[in-house]
């Protein structure tokens, strides 16, 4: 699959990306700045351009999970996701007007110091920021560890080595270059990232015939329109257009406006305009990015139409359907797969890179800071660089281990996924609720959280919509598009769908109905979505009985007046 010429070019991909981190560390020590040198390396000295920052704020959140997860969802069940992405970009909107302002103004490094000033309560912050660590730490190794298994699967290659220099390499030009280096390289595979995206839709278009018979067989298969306008608003199912709608707006409010990783970026620019500059490029941007992603789900339908890789074994799993179509569509070219490589592991390198620096911002926020004396003048810098290496090197060891999980992996997932959710509800009730105390934050979040573990429990063992597959062919189509097709291989992938169907919408109901709650209606997969809605309303109720004590204007009036 993929020749010295492609692993060349995906060494010369990860040399660039270690070259920049090189660059910003040599450039950091010959200039003097007007701050300090950890300012200067955890937000860049709050003196970032524009274009740069907002690539950053989109490859941060487009993971190699979503490239390889995003068309394997819509290859199966359609594009009823659209509607998240789509209509969730409103969402943006309040960040740019609500958030943004805030935050800035506060000029907090980590977020969660928010909980501290706004509820008057250490434990709080304490629990925000350890749900961070812990919940970055497990997807940082599961965004390594995805790809390459996927890839390893396709192409027959050994695992270990790409979770290694994945690893090794976002660690390494993190530890060096501080944000600045995450930044510019994040501007760099976001071009690889884009490029290498467009390169396989326009080619995998025309090798499936067109766009006229990619938009034709989607629509004869319900991937379309019938996949979308489900209007039915009962949450036991599998989506509709309300959860879609609610679920992707909630999730963009927590990963673009309530992330330590957004405010790290928003807080290293110069000015609230700025910030809010970044937010209005990245719509456009993020609906690019997220369109390719999707239109590649109906393509590889359209390609692979007639034979199902995943049926017929050709592809172990539906991650795995992206990497077979780049290399089925961009075989021919040589370079190219190298290139799709780069794409696929660009998207993991940003994740990567901007969790590790975040990670070492609130850990040295919350826990060094406060306890560093005033002589020790150089250490900051040296303690936050050593925190970023001990985290890369952690990661990598977790991508390591997911191998070994097996059904806990995705037991794993689900529960981290989970308490994602309530931490986004503490910071809307503390912004939108001024009455609101501790208390009912304690409280809201510990009942949110154990009800969201165990309804993503239950769905991760019953598992059921693990039948709720929509037809492979149309009613005018047969199984006879498979190379060296034979009446066995047919009868093995008509077998293969025996029993799995349309019909399974609404999920196995046999199954608990905590279970069958759609999961876009919660975090799948390490997303955040909107069950904090639940949250909100018991803290809320438990927030009335007493008035915090914090009287300070900046974190109590943050809806403005009129």
């Amino acid at each position: 699959m993929f020749s010295v010429f492609d692993y060349s070019l995906f060494s010369l991909f990860l040399l660039l990306s270690v070259g920049v981190g090189v660059y910003h560390a040599i450039a950091a020590k010959r200039r003097k700045f007007h701050h300090s040198a950890t300012e200067e390396y955890l937000i860049g000295g709050r003196n970032l351009p524009i274009l740069p920052v907002c690539l950053s704020l989109l490859t941060t959140f487009v993971s190699g999970i979503a490239l390889l997860g995003v068309p394997a969802e819509i290859y199966q069940r359609g594009m009823g996701m659209g509607a998240s992405l789509i209509l969730g970009n409103g969402a943006f909107i309040v960040v740019g007007v609500f958030f943004i302002p805030m935050f800035y103004k506060l000029k907090f490094v980590n977020i969660y110091e928010y909980f501290e000033y706004r509820f008057d309560s250490l434990w709080l912050k304490r629990i925000g920021t350890f749900m961070f660590i812990f919940n970055c730490l497990v997807y940082m190794a599961i965004v390594i560890y995805a790809p390459a298994i996927a890839l390893s699967g396709v192409a027959d290659l050994p695992l270990e080595p790409f979770i290694l220099v994945v690893g090794l390499c976002g660690t390494l030009y993190t530890t060096i270059g501080g944000i600045k280096a995450v930044i510019w390289t994040d501007t760099l595979q976001a071009v690889f990232l884009i490029f290498g995206l467009s390169m396989l839709v326009v080619k995998g278009t025309i090798d499936a015939g067109g766009m006229a018979n990619v938009i034709h067989r989607a629509e004869d298969t319900g991937r379309l329109t019938d996949s979308i306008l489900i209007y039915d608003l009962n949450p036991l199912q599998y989506n509709n257009l309300f959860i879609m709608a609610v679920g992707g707006s909630m999730h963009a409010l927590g990963m673009f406006g309530l992330n330590q990783m957004s405010l790290q970026r928003f807080c290293s620019l110069p000015s609230v305009r700025d910030a809010q500059k970044v937010m209005v490029i990245t719509i456009p941007a993020h609906l690019l990015v997220g369109c390719m992603s999707m239109f590649l789900g109906i393509l590889t339908f359209a390609y692979f139409h007639g034979c199902d890789p995943i049926a017929s074994g050709e592809a172990k799993s539906p991650d795995q359907l992206a990497i077979l179509l780049a290399a089925r569509v961009l075989g021919s070219i040589p370079g190219m797969p190298g290139l799709f490589l780069s794409t696929l592991f660009s998207a993991t390198l940003s994740t990567v890179s901007s969790g590790l620096n975040s990670i070492a911002a609130v850990v040295f926020e919350d826990w060094i800071k406060p306890n560093l004396r005033k002589e020790h003048s150089k250490s900051p810098e040296r303690l936050t660089k050593l925190i970023v290496l001990l985290m890369g090197v952690i990661s990598t060891c977790l991508a390591f281990c997911c191998k070994f999980l097996g059904g806990i992996f995705y037991v794993v997932i689900a529960t981290l996924g989970a308490t994602s959710g309530p931490i986004t509800g503490v910071f809307l009730l503390g912004l939108f609720f001024p009455k609101a105390n501790k208390f009912g934050a304690f409280v809201g979040f510990f009942v949110s959280s154990i009800t969201m573990i165990a309804v993503t429990v239950s769905n991760n063992i019953e598992k059921p919509y693990r039948n709720y597959v929509l037809p492979m062919i149309d009613e005018d189509s047969g199984w006879g598009s498979c190379e060296n097709v034979t009446d066995y291989s047919i009868n093995v992938i008509r077998d293969f769908y025996k029993g799995k169907g349309r019909e399974f919408h609404y999920g196995d109901l046999s199954a608990s109905a905590p279970s069958r709650l759609s999961s876009y209606a919660y975090s799948p997969t390490g997303k955040l979505s909107f069950h904090f809605g639940d949250a909100i309303g018991v803290m809320a109720f438990c927030s009335f009985c007493r008035q915090t004590d914090n009287d300070n204007p900046h974190v109590i009036k943050i809806i403005p007046a009129g």
